[in-house]
């Protein structure tokens, strides 16, 4: 697979009363063409954010988002918006269905806007509806439907103009766990099937786990890549989790305990200036490799 998607020094601020918010703090990402990943992380951490800079949708502060050889941030709005119907597919946690119109009319509508014929546009319609599993239901409307039938006609929506590039935002955040599951399958039987590059956003690891890849953001940035058989240490293993969690927390403290000490060692002239310096650096260095290895244990 080639690179398909390239985040680099990516930062995004929100300014809301004078308060700024840094959303992106110089993320880099990098995603293969036809790669199935998901992104997780604790609430706040950017995912959105990040998910709406490579739908372009937003627009970062500082950095460049390559998407299949060309630079998105240098796009002006007619750009973005040929980009947004041609180019990329979103699927979004509250399902963005027209309540007045029916699945099929509902899937018709990202045609329409390329100004695809109504015959053709119907035929197509009908025909994703049937992958999803909703053949027998392309007359109801969305109240019509249960949640994970809404949502699977929201993934027909995002395919229909063919795009390579699909955007699912807490896809199944507002649905039971058996559907939510569901709809995993179906991405990544549709990922298989089309060859589609998609990225998930979700709180929940077990749908994550149906990825080919699994980034976790943390305040602003990618702190790891994992795959679903690195993350089964992590989930399926929990005792054995919580005692190198012990260890390395066990370790942390003694490291930070050595750190006052040799800071109380240098204020009472114990330790000279360079000393004190070489040691402090030292143990930094040690404690940051320790914080590092955490994070691999607590990707929730």
């Amino acid at each position: 697979m080639s690179q398909y998607i390239e985040c680099k020094d990516v930062v995004k601020i929100y300014k809301t009363g004078g308060i700024e918010t840094i959303a992106l703090r110089g993320l880099d990402l990098v995603i293969q063409e036809g790669e199935f990943r998901a992104i997780v992380g604790p609430s706040g951490s950017g995912k959105t954010t990040l998910l709406n800079i490579i739908g372009g949708m937003d627009k970062p502060d500082a950095g460049t988002v390559i998407v299949d050889g060309e630079d998105i941030t240098k796009y002006n709005e007619n750009q973005l918006h040929e980009y947004r119907v041609k180019r990329v597919g979103f699927v979004f946690q509250f399902f963005n269905l027209i309540p007045t119109l029916t699945a099929v009319e509902n899937v018709e509508l990202p045609m329409i806007l390329l100004g695809k014929p109504r015959e053709e546009r119907r035929k197509r319609a009908v025909e994703l509806l049937r992958r999803v599993g909703l053949g027998d239901k392309i007359n109801r409307k969305p109240g019509e439907l249960s949640g994970g039938e809404q949502q699977r006609v929201a993934i027909a929506v995002a395919l229909a103009n063919d795009p390579p590039l699909i955007l699912a935002d807490e896809p199944t955040g507002e649905l039971d766990t058996a559907t939510g599951r569901q709809i995993a399958l179906l991405f990544k039987e549709l990922h298989r099937e089309m060859n589609k590059t998609i990225i998930i956003v979700t709180h929940d690891l077990s749908i994550a786990m149906y990825a080919e890849r699994i980034s976790r953001m943390e305040d602003g940035k990618i702190v790891m890549t994992v795959s679903p058989a690195e993350m089964d240490a992590y989930v399926l293993a929990p005792s054995r989790t919580e005692e190198i969690v012990a260890k390395l927390e066990a370790r942390k403290r003694e490291i930070e305990n050595e750190i006052k000490r040799i800071e109380n060692e240098f204020k009472s002239g114990i330790i000279s200036a360079d000393t004190f310096v070489s040691k402090y650096i030292e143990l930094k260095n040690i404690l940051a490799r320790i914080e590092e290895e955490l994070k691999k244990y607590t990707l929730t």
